[in-house]
């Protein structure tokens, strides 16, 4: 009797707690943006919701890619897989005998052209080829975005050639690609170590930083990639992002001028500016850039909005009554 009175009891606690709707993963709140997408992804092509099942698909989506990563099976696609030490590993390949230094010019977070005729080069034989062969067939398929292939291809390179460090930057990028961030600020710091002076090392790591909310490392690597490579708008593009974050706002502007010139500056600084609360910024620089285009219906409706929010009722009418012309104007064009 009391072994059934336990039964009864265990299958009613399992009911109720199955009814309990669940309503935080992990404690991690969506974006707007991420709340969008799903939004987005639930509706048909007219507009019509799809139901709960695609939802569920695109929540489930990163869970089943790493199921594929590990080797699961179709029946563990469900399954959150945890990533430990020797998951990771299973990108790696075991090291093979060290070949003569073959290094060429160092590459970046960028991942330009892969060298002609190593494109199709077949994965299976990575151990065997040189490390040049497999430092190009890396980057292919990291181009490709083939990132796990490119990890034990990029590997094998270096164990091949430790002096290889254009390998180590590609795998920081692949490693970041992968959500493995940890690993990518190894790979990069390696690479900076064997290059000090590579503005694009430099950049990656900075930007990593940047990308991890450590906005004052991200500034000394940037600044120092800038002072390396000064004609590289990609660098200065990421300073601008860095220097923004800091509020450290005409340092940006002067920092995105470089890279995309006086109106696109003003309008990058205004963006950052407004989205971190700094209203009287977004309009300077949204008042700089009207000078530069004076009939663009954007900054006119940022003004309007932005006058109406700090008070300035005068000046919001004005600008709406601007944004008014200027839109019967392109109608009739």
């Amino acid at each position: 009797m009391a072994k059934r009175s336990l039964i009864v009891f265990a299958l009613t606690l399992v009911l109720v707690t199955s009814a309990v709707p669940v309503r935080h993963v992990h404690g991690v709140l969506m974006t707007p943006e991420e709340v969008a997408m799903l939004d987005a992804a639930s509706r048909n092509d007219d507009g019509q919701s799809k139901g709960d099942n695609t939802v569920v698909r695109v929540l489930k989506a990163p869970f089943k890619a790493i199921g594929r990563l590990f080797g699961l099976g179709k029946k563990d696609n469900n399954k959150i897989a945890r990533l430990s030490e020797k998951d990771v590993k299973k990108f790696e390949s075991v090291g093979t005998a060290k070949v003569v230094d073959a290094r060429t010019a160092t590459t970046g977070f960028e991942t330009p052209a892969t060298a002609p005729g190593t494109e199709n080069a077949p994965v299976a034989n990575a151990a065997a080829a040189p490390a040049q062969q497999n430092l190009e067939r890396g980057r292919a398929l990291l181009n490709s975005g083939n990132t796990t292939d490119a990890i034990m291809v990029l590997s094998t390179a270096v164990s091949n050639d430790p002096t290889l460090h254009e390998a180590y930057s590609l795998m920081g990028v692949a490693y970041e690609m992968k959500g493995l961030r940890d690993r990518a600020f190894e790979s990069f710091e390696k690479a900076l170590k064997a290059d000090k002076e590579n503005a694009e090392y430099l950049n990656n790591l900075g930007f990593l930083h940047f990308k991890n909310g450590d906005y004052d490392k991200a500034a000394k690597y940037l600044k120092q990639a800038v002072k390396v490579a000064p004609q590289a708008q990609r660098y200065w593009n990421n300073l601008g992002l860095v220097q923004a974050q800091r509020a450290k706002f005409e340092d940006a502007y002067d920092c995105f001028v470089r890279a995309v010139g006086e109106y696109q500056g003003h309008m990058n600084v205004a963006n950052r500016s407004q989205a971190m609360g700094y209203d009287k910024t977004a309009i300077k620089h949204l008042e700089e850039a009207r000078v530069l285009r004076p009939a663009t219906a954007e900054i006119l409706l940022r003004l309007a909005v932005l006058y109406k929010r700090t008070g300035n009722d005068e000046l919001a009418a004005e600008a709406n009554k601007a944004l008014v012309a200027t839109r019967s104007q392109a109608v009739k064009e």
